[in-house]
């Protein structure tokens, strides 16, 4: 099901449409619009299905390579976006595998003072320290 919605901006007698797929089954974010081609302050709902087979495909992959318990297993992070994604998605799907196995933390020594705070940040909320 597809449904569009005609706005108008403000400066402009243009029609705007914005679409937005729906399915029944799959969850959904909502996100502020930020560009101007919208009106301020309107709102459009993003699908996460994309998402989520990139993260079924994640699952399988960990159940494949990965022992059961973690140990033995390495994960070498620069606290960089994607590295934090990894650690997050362990901790909400693999969470023995994650307390099993071990983070190393590369400082290259030109890291950010806000990387060494997400760092930290990430230490906590997942409750794994990096060696």
């Amino acid at each position: 099901l597809v449904e569009a919605r005609h706005r108008s901006p403000p400066s402009t007698h243009t029609a705007q449409v914005e679409m937005f797929a729906l399915r029944s089954s799959a969850p959904f974010l909502s996100r502020r619009v930020r560009s101007q081609q919208f009106h301020q302050g309107s709102w459009r709902l993003l699908s996460t299905a994309a998402l989520d087979v990139k993260v079924a495909s994640f699952k399988a992959d960990i159940e494949k390579h990965l022992p059961a318990d973690g140990k033995r297993v390495v994960f070498a992070t620069a606290w960089l976006a994607t590295d934090n994604v990894f650690v997050a998605l362990m901790h909400e799907h693999f969470r023995k595998i994650l307390s099993g196995m071990h983070l190393v933390a590369i400082d290259t020594m030109h890291l950010f003072d806000s990387t060494h705070l997400v760092a930290k940040q990430v230490e906590a909320k997942y409750g794994k320290a990096a060696l």
